[in-house]
């Protein structure tokens, strides 16, 4: 109980502040919610009536848990009422608003996962709110309060309709800072929504939160007016522009109310995707803002569905560590609360809190004070004689301080919004929720299942949380959540945003859980034979090695022994243990340092990593009554039978593919396959300065496009042959095995996959999970597919060819289908390149469609089979050994059936370079939240690099194809992305050694408010003196901005670095663009001073004297 009541309102404290502007008084007497009383029947749906009169009827029956709940009356028209009373109809109310959201906000994927269904032992859906516009649930809140205004205001504006509005117009007083902390975000929501915006700021002293969140909205393009008369003609002032200009006015008095009803879209959202769960699990992130979607969403759920069961998780808050001495403190948690404005970020880059700080911070010091502040408040308009810029008492502050300060600031506002909204927030209490049973149960997760969640987040769903909005996930990976067999479990997923340092943090500590680090230090004899032995044992295990160190002054040691130190990165225990096996066999002596494999058996115990019902068996599918069928993976291989009738596969030819037979295949699988999102991306429209919609095919089931031809094929053939496949074989680097595995499981037929031995573990995991048996052969998918011919011709089995089949090949199609349905006027389609398949079915769809639709291919430079295609009409030969980080194109010769295809359908073919792809995983992860492989997001790489020429109004869909990539090779992949993003760097320096030097250059770069990441002496290498040095240092940064400045006081100071790896960054020549112009300036000044030294020197000794000395 003491957890629940840290996170509960104390109801009996509270009080209610109104003002005249504001708040109108109000009942604040005590508030009980009503037990919803359960009538017989299941908890599907299906005991209740989906009609409004049935909803209705739930309002006002004796199971509303809206029975007693004051603060909805007063609104206006801002609600629907019940046809009976003043009481809202809290469904009707949430369905209108849900009719808005759809169009202005994101429909978030709902997906159901056979894998984690198969897990968890139940019908288990994810709700992946953290797709939403701008990563997060709270833009609903925000969107919620710009309607109810509407709503409010609806014959005011003479009926018109909401998009025909002439904005939104909003009273700025900075006497009540605890209202603007809320409806910052609905104005920047209404602005990036394309909606005028007009601030009226009346009179008073701003604080350094008010001041920058007016900055945030004006940088985004609201028009602050500062008022000069008082705040009751200011009031109404703002209220004649409304009315003069059609626009509406953002009355603050129910801003709480509207941000739980825009909570509940969400819920209805969830409901009438799918009207039979029993069960819903939602995220708790932090209290303190998230009790407005965790009362809308079970309020929503209770009304429509009385004995649906309602679970909250979240996140233990015990983060306490021991220092050496045995002494408590309390330690950074590894999800930072960040009170939720990081989403504001994605808004706009000026919302952004470091943008704003480098706004302040006018004279580029890594501090402001307060007459820089006074001179961003007049920038943005401000009368410094009637809106006084109030600092905090230190005279000035580093961006870290701004940040801090701000976030304090925000908690208070939030506080004082608490207490003033108190006589409607506090109905909405854990301990309320729970007493009455709006909510059933409340679970809480250790940071460890917090990170956990976290990594199976992205692997199973390839989307990017910000830790704890995959708390909910957690919960069930804890095992405290106990199901019933087959229950219909939604679980919700939210807060995509997440700062990329951070980010890496979490990935770090979340592979350590799941063993793929550790670091084991050994005594060796000081020669390289014993190292060598080591080294080679943990090669051969496929264990990549991070670092080496060697320390030769240990008092422990034995004569002529060395203490070895390895840190390495591994696939699971169970390779660190294999490894540490070997190792012991050879007769070393070894300590892990840095490993959880000692703890592993406590690890599982905790359910940690083993969570319940972790057991391959049958599978079911609701939405087409498909079964899952145990399939046995022994090795003994099946024996062709002769007395078994023959399936025979009908040959097609690409010729009989066409619009109307891709219809066909769409509508054949579109039970198989879940509906993919194509959303528009302001911000790679803006990067790439074209109309840019990315169509995330990356968060399809088996997380790639593979499963539209693989189905297609295999349902065809059963459809149309009264003979059935005795088996499925197919040769695949991983995602075409996927998509294979999971229809065979439907189908219910053995499937074995053969794969090149490079095949990811993630992609071979997945794929023996989903029943296949898997066998590695072969350096090229060439070889694998040579080796599964020759089982079909073993077992009679059938073999589904990943892209060289007609069947395959009008599967793949369907994806134009897709893009046709959602942009029937796209004019570029940028597709992804291997063996040829899904180009061709795109191709063959939309040509025949529009034959002005640009079909552009795009593959790795490693393996670019068609880079002259087009000119030579002659494929190329790539070597086996060639890999690449895009290895789901890693063809030697693509085509087949579908050459002449490729040829004559596609008009253009480019190759983007292996950091080029690195580079844009990291980037489309931070900026759409969700996770590609480096074959999934070539096409995104090829416009980002400018390898293909658009017009400003061009409409492109970039297909990312695909999101099954190993979380190790995403934290190599990583740092790069780091050092694209500009939020990282590595610089070489050489100077002088002597004491001093690295204090001095640590101090500009606390300037540039940089982050220290490592910093090595590299002394006697390379063209050095004896008495310089080289030093490496890494930095983390927050922009390319804040290393150009660093990088240019250092050149003030005469010091002249090298950045390591700059010309693998894109428009390095621009970006560094400020620093180059330092080098060239102080050149030329240094240059100019040596010269006039030359002429002194000379005019004083004479002409003959030696001037070699100057130098």
């Amino acid at each position: 109980m003491s957890e629940l009541q840290k996170h509960s309102r104390n109801s009996s404290k509270d009080t209610t502040t109104t003002t005249n502007t504001d708040i109108d008084e109000v009942d604040t007497k005590k508030i009980k919610l009503e037990k919803p009383h359960n009538t017989n029947g299941d908890k599907s749906h299906s005991s209740n009536n989906n009609n409004n009169n049935d909803n209705n009827s739930n309002n006002s029956g004796s199971n509303n848990p809206l029975k007693h709940i004051e603060g909805f009356k007063e609104i206006g028209d801002g609600i629907i009422r019940q046809k009976q009373g003043d009481d809202i109809d809290f469904l009707a109310t949430v369905e209108r608003l849900s009719q808005y959201t759809k169009q202005y906000l994101k429909t978030t994927p709902q997906y159901e996962y056979e894998l984690l269904s198969q897990l968890f032992k139940c019908d288990l859906q994810l709700k992946l709110e953290n797709l939403q516009l701008f990563g997060d649930i709270f833009v609903r809140n925000c969107m919620s309060i710009l309607l109810g205004n509407y709503f409010n205001q609806v014959q005011r504006l003479h009926n018109k309709k909401f998009a025909e509005i002439g904005g939104f117009v909003m009273v700025y007083n900075p006497k009540e800072s605890d209202l603007q902390s809320n409806v910052t975000g609905a104005i920047l929501t209404a602005l990036h929504l394309k909606f005028k915006c007009i601030i009226y700021v009346s009179p008073g002293e701003l604080s350094l939160s008010q001041i920058t969140r007016l900055y945030m909205c004006h940088a985004r393009g609201a028009k602050l007016i500062f008022h000069k008369g008082d705040i009751e003609s200011c009031v109404g002032r703002a209220n004649q522009h409304a009315n003069d200009m059609s626009m509406v006015f953002l009355d603050l008095r129910f801003i709480q109310q509207f941000a739980v009803l825009g909570a509940a879209t969400l819920a209805h959202e969830m409901y009438v995707y799918s009207k039979d769960r029993e069960t819903v699990i939602i995220p708790l992130r932090i209290y303190q803002v998230g009790w407005t979607y965790v009362s809308g969403i079970s309020m929503y759920y209770k009304l429509v569905q009385p004995k649906i069961r309602v679970i909250v998780v979240q996140m233990t808050e015990d983060l306490v560590g021991k220092d050496t001495e045995g002494n408590e403190f309390s330690r950074q948690s590894l999800f930072p609360d960040r009170l939720e404005l990081g989403w504001l970020a994605l808004i706009h880059d000026q919302s952004d809190l470091t943008n704003v700080f480098d706004s302040f911070d006018s004279r580029n010091q890594g501090k402001f004070n307060k007459d820089d502040l006074e001179n961003v408040l007049w920038n943005i308009g401000g009368d410094k004689s009637r809106n006084i810029a109030v600092m905090p008492p230190k005279s000035s502050l580093s961006q870290t301080e701004f940040v801090h300060e701000f976030i304090n600031q925000h908690t208070f506002c939030i506080g004082q919004c608490d207490r003033r909204f108190s006589y409607f927030s506090k109905q909405f209490s854990l301990e309320n929720l729970l007493k009455h049973e709006v909510v059933d149960t409340l679970v809480t997760v250790t940071e460890d299942q917090s990170a956990l969640a976290f990594i199976k987040c992205m692997e199973y769903t390839h989307t990017l949380t910000n830790g704890k909005g995959a708390i909910a996930l957690g919960g069930l990976l804890s095992g405290k959540i106990l199901m019933k067999p087959d229950e219909k479990v939604v679980v919700m997923i939210s807060g995509g945003f997440v700062d990329v340092i951070d980010f890496q943090t979490i990935l770090q500590y979340g592979l350590d859980l799941t063993g793929q680090s550790f670091e084991i230090e050994l005594d060796l004899p000081d020669n390289t034979t014993a190292l060598s032995k080591v080294l080679s044992v943990i090669g051969d295990n496929k264990v990549s090695v991070v670092e080496v160190l060697m320390d030769r002054s240990c008092e422990t040691l034995k004569v002529y022994h060395v203490r070895v130190t390895i840190q390495c990165h591994s696939r699971n225990f169970e390779q660190q243990t294999h490894v540490c096996e070997i190792i012991k066999g050879l007769g070393f002596k070894f300590n892990l340092t840095k490993s959880l494999v000692n703890n592993k058996d406590d690890l599982l115990k905790s359910t940690v990593l083993s969570p319940p019902y972790l057991k391959v068996g049958a599978l079911t599918n609701s939405s087409n009554n498909l079964q899952f069928q145990p399939i046995s993976t022994t090795t003994a291989s099946p024996v062709k039978n002769p007395s078994t009738p023959h399936y025979v596969h009908k040959a097609r030819k690409i010729t009989d593919i066409t619009v109307e037979s891709i219809r066909a295949a769409q509508k054949r699988i579109k039970h198989i396959m879940s509906p993919t999102p194509i959303y528009h991306s302001t911000t790679y429209s803006k990067l790439c300065d074209c109309k840019v919609s990315l169509m995330l095919e990356n968060i399809q089931k088996t997380g790639s496009f593979k499963i539209r031809g693989s189905s297609n094929m295999v349902l065809k053939s059963i459809e149309q042959s009264e003979i059935r496949p005795q088996g499925l074989v197919a040769a695949s680097a991983g995602n075409h095995a996927q998509g294979v595995a999971l229809i065979s499981a439907k189908v219910g037929l053995p499937c074995t996959i053969v794969c090149p031995e490079y095949a990811p573990d993630t992609k071979l995991t997945a794929t023996k999970q989903y029943g296949a048996e898997v066998i590695k052969h072969g350096n090229s998918l060439e070889d694998a597919v040579k080796r599964a011919e020759q089982i079909c011709a073993e077992r009679d089995w059938t073999l589904v060819r990943p892209y060289n089949d007609v069947d395959v090949i009008e599967g793949q199609g369907t994806m134009g289908c897709d893009i046709y349905d959602k942009i029937p006027d796209v004019d570029t389609v940028l597709v992804n390149v291997g063996g040829g398949g899904m180009i061709a079915g795109i191709a063959l769809f939309l040509k025949r469609i529009n034959p002005n639709i640009r079909i552009i291919g795009v593959q790795s430079a490693n393996v670019s089979t068609l880079a002259d295609f087009k000119q030579t009409h002659q494929l190329r030969y790539i070597e086996p050994a060639v890999l690449s980080l895009a290895d789901g194109t890693n063809v030697k010769m693509p085509g087949g059936v579908h050459t002449q295809v490729l040829s004559d359908l596609v008009d253009e073919y480019v190759t983007v370079s292996e950091n080029e792809i690195a580079s844009t995983i990291v980037h489309l992860l931070y900026n759409s939240r969700t996770v590609s492989e480096g074959a999934g997001c070539l096409g995104l790489a090829a416009l980002l690099h400018h390898k293909i020429k658009v017009r400003k109004d061009e409409k492109v869909v970039v297909i990312i194809c695909g999101g099954n990539i190993d979380m190790s090779t995403l934290r190599q992949v990583y740092e790069y992305g780091l050092r694209s993003l500009g939020r990282s760097f590595t610089i070489h320096l050489t100077t002088w050694d002597y004491p001093g030097n690295l204090a001095k250059i640590i101090s500009l770069a606390s300037r540039a408010e940089l982050k220290v990441s490592e910093i090595r002496h590299i002394r006697g290498g390379g063209d050095i003196n004896w008495n310089e040095v080289t030093i490496s240092l890494s930095f983390y940064s927050n922009s390319f901005h804040h290393q150009n400045f660093f990088l240019s006081l250092l050149v003030e100071e005469g010091l002249f670095p090298t950045i390591v790896g700059r010309n693998y960054i894109k428009d390095n020549e621009i970006v560094y663009q400020v620093y180059d112009k330092s080098i060239v300036k102080k050149t030329k000044e240094l240059k100019e001073t040596f010269t006039e030294r030359q002429k002194q020197f000379i005019e004083q000794y004479g002409k003959q004297a030696n001037t070699s000395t100057l130098l």
